[in-house]
């Protein structure tokens, strides 16, 4: 094995730093993901790592600050979507980009006070067709009066999604649930009843193109976190 060998006169400079953080507790993803430099025309990686620090910051150093640069996110490992190529200019943009991920529908939502699973479909107003709808994003309106911070999600290539939702809890007593609307873009809008410290999942697919509002199958209880 060769020695490792410091040039002691050597100065790096940051140019740029990408800081991945959960899109729900805004806290750094410290595990399981990478970030490339990438070179779009390509499609690949550009020979020129990224240096991940003790912060869980990726940066790159000793390069143009001037110019364009292009990194590729991997998360999926980690239980999130990989986002899309982030590009940006550091003289011009600054040197830092925080990119929120957003948690896949199989990742662990253990610290999640209102949850909605589901899966997303178009029949085309078929009986028996079935497709998934895929990239679709889908929001929550709870009343303005018990409305936490909105966390909208992304449907997956199953048509399935896992979506938190932010309503504040009571001082005291339990709450009532709390009718709220879902959204999935201007496709469709559903009217559900929602309870706080609770997932909810529906029992059947929702059909863009049809008007059945299924039910829930289960709520599985657990109180949400003081």
């Amino acid at each position: 094995m060769n020695d490792i060998v410091f040039d002691r006169d050597r100065v790096d400079v940051v140019t740029a730093v990408v800081h991945l953080i959960d899109g729900l507790t805004r806290r750094t993803v410290l595990h399981d993901v990478e970030v490339q430099l990438w070179d779009s025309n390509r499609r690949a990686p550009r020979p020129v790592r990224t240096i991940r620090n003790r912060s869980g910051l990726f940066v790159l150093l000793n390069h143009p600050a001037d110019e364009d640069v292009t990194f590729r996110v991997t998360a999926a490992r980690a239980g999130y979507r990989d986002p899309d190529l982030i590009t940006f200019r550091p003289s011009r943009d600054g040197r830092l980009r925080v990119e929120a991920l957003q948690r896949r529908p199989d990742a662990d939502f253990g610290d999640v006070s209102v949850l909605v699973r589901g899966t997303v479909i178009r029949s085309g107003g078929a009986s028996g067709v079935r497709v998934p709808a895929a990239g679709l994003t889908v929001t929550a309106e709870p009343p303005a009066d018990v409305a936490g911070r909105q966390f909208p999600a992304i449907t997956d290539e199953r048509g399935e999604f896992a979506l938190a939702v932010g309503i504040t809890e009571l001082a005291m007593g339990e709450p009532a649930p709390v009718r709220t609307h879902l959204r999935f873009e201007r496709a469709r809008a559903l009217l559900v009843d929602l309870e706080h410290g609770r997932t909810h999942t529906f029992s059947a697919d929702i059909d863009l193109d049809g008007d059945t509002l299924p039910a829930f199958t289960h709520k599985i209880g657990r109180r949400a976190r003081p």
